[in-house]
């Protein structure tokens, strides 16, 4: 057992000298040597448990990491093992890793779809060609919700069992990619053609690396801790993320029945009693559900621990799997700046409540409200987020006193 807790520690050294070096700039192919030479093998959790030590012991924040992860996967790609017990159910229609690779065969087809026609485009630029191009890209935005599902529904599952550097790497490179569509659809509007071929290509190049990361990486590595109750959750928040480009053709369910998994908790009959009056867990659960507001309460220690569920269309849509998670964790690495300076605001008391708002491309006016919670003693309790849609508010003109009407 010594020995080979010597061994891990060797391996982990030398992967971290090697990663190390190749962010100080030393050669790729001198350390492409040197790694095939120590390394037969590496494990999706040996490059994940790599990755936290950078950012613990060397002092490397997630961006450094992302700047170079390209590099690390071009290193260490064909040395990444892959798990000899994969799952058949990996394999089945509507399983979320059977989604996630149909969505990328189905994003490497729409990048070649606009990459011929932005070439064709460029030779002879037309209006139908536009109009054309731009379709193709509407199509290709479609990552967005394939990254969403990762970053909202794989993420937490994966910081749940320890695994929280990937997270952060990954969903600060997503964030990338998303900036260079944009910047490539800015420069379609503003007919800046020498632009579109350089800024295509390398969001190409990023999102096939991605894709690279999502197979070789992310899948092998969640193999290893991921139970069917954790792809079930996936698998009852697809629908609500959305899919990208392809839908399953069928939901995904184990073998063992979900309801053998777990029983529904059962209601309980005591009504809550509140400062004005009760109300039973059902009214209280609908009540909340039926307000024009979305609500997220995070707590003293930064926990989200309730979030109420409209129907419809969500502004800012959260999951089950949001309960429980760190709210920094809900957030890119790029807002955390932000975010943390507001929590530390509201819980010092410097302020009571700060508020957002702006509108959307497609007209919705967003107000969004983050107030402290506190309670006689003015002992801060937490955040509550609450999120509205204003549109109607900004363009009430005049008076209307008929409620009939």
């Amino acid at each position: 057992m010594q020995d080979r807790s010597v061994q891990t520690k060797k391996r982990q050294e030398k992967l971290k000298d090697l990663i190390l070096r190749l962010h100080d700039g030393e050669d790729e192919e001198v350390i492409k040597k040197e790694f095939a030479k120590e390394f037969q093998t590496v494990s999706p959790l040996e490059i994940s448990v790599m990755e936290r030590k950078l950012m613990k012991e060397e002092g490397l924040s997630a961006e450094e990491i992302m700047r170079l992860c390209n590099v690390h996967v071009a290193v260490m790609a064909d040395y990444v093992e892959n798990p000899d017990n994969i799952p058949d159910d990996f394999s089945k229609s509507g399983h979320p890793v059977h989604v996630l690779k149909e969505e990328n065969l189905a994003l490497e087809a729409a990048l070649m779809r606009v990459r011929n026609l932005l070439e064709v485009y460029l030779k002879e630029p037309d209006p139908e060609l536009e109009k054309g191009l731009n379709h193709q890209l509407d199509i290709l935005w479609g990552f967005d919700k394939h990254y969403a599902r990762k970053e909202n529904s794989f993420f937490p599952i994966m910081e749940k069992y320890g695994n929280t550097a990937p997270p952060q790497v990954m969903w600060g490179v997503d964030d990338e990619i998303r900036d260079l569509f944009k910047a490539l659809r800015d420069a379609l509007k503003a007919d800046e053609k020498d632009q579109l071929m350089p800024i295509f290509s390398e969001l190409e190049y990023e999102m096939q690396e991605m894709i690279v990361k999502e197979e070789n990486i992310l899948i092998p590595m969640v193999t290893e801790d991921f139970t069917d109750e954790d792809w079930m959750m996936i698998t009852d928040e697809m629908d609500d993320i959305g899919y990208c480009i392809v839908k399953p053709m069928a939901k995904w369910e184990p073998a063992r029945a979900k309801s053998e998994m777990a029983e529904e908790s059962k209601m309980q009959t005591n009504r809550i009693q509140l400062g004005t009056g009760s109300l039973s867990h059902k009214e209280l659960d609908i009540i909340l559900d039926s307000l024009p507001l979305e609500l997220t309460f995070v707590d003293k220690d930064n926990i989200v621990q309730y979030y109420n569920n409209q129907p419809g269309e969500k502004l800012l849509g959260r999951t089950p799997s949001a309960i429980g998670r760190d709210v920094m964790n809900c957030h890119p690495p790029k807002a955390h700046e932000t975010v943390t300076q507001l929590m530390q605001d509201l819980r010092d008391g410097k302020k009571d409540k700060q508020a957002a708002w702006y509108r959307r491309k497609d007209g919705v006016m967003v107000y969004i409200t983050y107030a402290a919670v506190r309670d006689e003693e003015g002992e801060f309790l937490g955040i509550l987020e609450y999120v509205q849609d204003i549109t109607e508010l900004v363009e009430i003109e005049g008076e209307n006193r008929d409620v009939n009407a």
